[in-house]
């Protein structure tokens, strides 16, 4: 009888991922405003969250979420100074409908993240 293992390589810190990720929840589910402004002050909380700190089967969904939320880059003033970052540039002007696909797909890490580390929800 043979079993099959299967690994997933971890660099970073997938519990890290999970707490910053925990409190994005919170924020998208009862922050004010719409979808775009809780992602904006959700992001505040898990930008220090890096591709290294998830496992390998969900980076490819985490650099999605991070292309998406910084589509547009900064605004740069004369001097050539961020004037407004690119994750609040972008939720300026995306439509509602991408702020919820966004937003899904961080619930969905979540999920997964609590699978990985076996967290009950």
């Amino acid at each position: 009888m043979t079993s099959t293992l299967e690994f997933t390589t971890v660099t970073g810190s997938p519990g890290y991922a999970f707490e910053k990720l925990s409190v994005a929840m919170e924020t998208l589910a009862t922050g004010p405003g719409d979808v775009r402004s809780r992602l904006l002050d959700a992001y505040s909380t898990f930008h220090p969250v890096g591709e290294k700190d998830f496992p390998e089967h969900l980076r490819a969904d985490w650099r999605w979420v991070y292309a998406q939320l910084t589509r547009y880059g900064p605004i740069l003033d004369y001097k050539g100074n961020v004037d407004r970052g690119s994750v609040e540039n972008t939720m300026n002007r995306i439509q509602r409908s991408t702020g919820v696909k966004i937003a899904k797909k961080l619930v969905y890490l979540h999920e997964q993240l609590s699978v990985f580390l076996r967290v009950e929800l």
